[in-house]
């Protein structure tokens, strides 16, 4: 993770390809579908984490801290 932004309810992330969105590894910004996780996510930490198109938005739908 290389950024959280609790003002806007994003995370960038640097992620591997994405299968279901058709996307090539890259860093890029997504939305995240609960605010409430930001309080949960530092820069620097390694999550894993299923996106969707939600609303026109790149979206976090669920995410898990990996030790």
């Amino acid at each position: 993770m290389k950024k959280v932004d609790k003002s806007a309810g994003k995370v960038t992330l640097a992620h591997g390809p994405l299968a279901n969105l058709g996307m090539p590894a890259m860093t890029m910004v997504f939305r995240v579908k609960d605010a409430a996780w930001l309080d949960q996510m530092q820069a620097g930490d390694r999550i894993r984490f299923i996106a969707e198109q939600v609303g026109g938005a790149l979206t976090v739908v669920h995410f898990e801290l990996v030790q």
